[in-house]
């Protein structure tokens, strides 16, 4: 007997069911519109079923076995269970995606290590869902990656000098300066967990897992970072999440060193947007760190809290090149002339970024850095000479005397 009538019966009169590249099964509305919206732009033949791994098992006893399958799992009490049943009856050409509740790194390595070709938390967006397949689709290439030794990449590290001052967006503009004009491999972290703007500026879905390494440093991996980071372009990635507001997050003191560690075999460049309000983080932060940049105002306010954040600096990383950056220069809100602000300061200001409202509104509102979407702008050509600097700089940021001590030396292992 055939497969066909092994599958179908030998009745002549019966139709195999015609083949769709891709078969879903869902347990709730609105990943069924994700679904549905999302597979017509790769598939011409997509079913769409209600149901999760149970569903899916008997959808393959009566039909061809597509070429990829996603099974809503979120309701299995063994959501790897279900998965490995699903991937006895595959083909090897055949890739499955699990769709779940549980956010859990571990997890997720599991699956990827039996095979399941990804694995996303409810509730999914369209942005992940066409990642996801994109990455299916697209040819599988051998390509080496290039060895990058972690103590030689740069770790430039910005934070405000009091919350609204604009070093969120000198952050990520650098870092899109980094990758895309100086071709350097570049990691944007956004280490403001619970109110980090990153991936609400770029227009980006929030990654998983940040909070879980910094508080797990153990289980940082070359698969974390893969999971754990956006690509923004093929030479900027990006890693910031937005965690509950309601629980305290319990840093290990490693974890930050650890953390730029496993960056650094892959990235070139690493640009942190350090939030103020981090003691926890600040110390390997600040340590770790091969150039700091304090963003401020020409303000009273912003003049008391430069003098605090540089005294802060220069106590736990005194040997770490600093740069200044004054924001809004030129406003109704620059209450200080830029002299009596320096010398008050007791030191220079290494770059001024002039007011620009419709500038930065048009990047806010398209979700791009501002030297993307208007580069001759005042405010672009600040912010790109402000790169060539720290980027010039990376030789000497480690100058002869100063060595800069790697986040091992801080913890003292050899």
């Amino acid at each position: 007997m055939s497969t066909a009538e092994e599958l179908f019966g030998s009745d002549e009169s019966t139709e195999l069911t015609p083949l769709a590249e891709c078969a879903a099964f869902v347990n709730d509305g609105q990943t069924h519109d994700v679904i549905d919206s999302v597979t017509r732009q790769f598939y011409a033949e997509t079913v769409i079923r209600d149901g999760g791994s149970q569903e899916a098992m008997q959808y393959l006893t009566e039909s061809p076995v597509p070429r990829v399958m996603i099974v809503d799992i979120g309701d299995s009490p063994s959501p790897l269970t279900a998965m490995l049943s699903l991937t006895a009856a595959f083909t090897e050409d055949t890739r499955l995606i699990g769709i779940g509740s549980l956010n859990d790194i571990n997890l997720y390595r599991e699956m990827i290590g039996a095979g399941i070709s990804d694995y996303l938390v409810k509730p999914i967006t369209e942005k992940s869902l066409f990642g996801a397949l994109q990455q299916l689709e697209e040819p599988d290439e051998e390509i080496e990656a290039p060895v990058i030794d972690p103590d030689a990449t740069q770790k430039i590290v910005v934070i405000g000098s009091r919350g609204g001052c604009g070093a969120s967006t000198v952050a990520l503009n650098i870092a899109w300066s980094m990758a895309e004009e100086k071709q350097h491999t570049t990691a944007l972290v956004d280490l403001d967990l619970e109110y980090g703007t990153i991936a609400l500026s770029l227009d980006l879905e929030p990654t998983r897992g940040l909070r879980e390494a910094l508080e797990n440093p153990s289980r940082i991996d070359s698969l974390f970072i893969s999971s754990a980071t956006a690509k923004l372009t093929e030479k900027l990635s990006v890693m910031a999440t937005e965690e509950n507001v309601s629980q305290e997050i319990l840093f290990d003191p490693a974890a930050t060193g650890a953390l730029f560690d496993a960056l650094g075999r892959e990235h070139e460049c690493i640009v942190v947007d350090m939030p103020r309000a981090a003691p926890g983080l600040r110390q390997g932060v600040f340590d770790a760190a091969t150039q700091i940049v304090v963003v401020t105002e020409l303000t009273l306010s912003g003049l008391r809290d430069s003098i605090r954040m540089l005294a802060n600096i220069d106590e736990m990383s005194p040997n770490t090149p600093i740069k200044v950056i004054a924001n809004r220069t030129g406003s109704a809100t620059q209450a200080m002339q830029l002299g009596d602000f320096q010398k008050a300061l007791g030191r220079k200001v290494d770059f001024q970024l002039a007011e620009d409202h419709k500038a930065f509104n048009l990047a806010s509102n398209t979700g791009k850095p501002l030297v993307q979407v208007d580069a001759r702008c005042k405010a672009s050509k600040v912010l790109q000479r402000a790169t060539t600097v720290l980027d010039g700089a990376k030789d000497s940021a480690l100058g002869d005397g100063a060595k800069k001590k790697s986040w091992r030396d801080w913890l003292g292992r050899k």
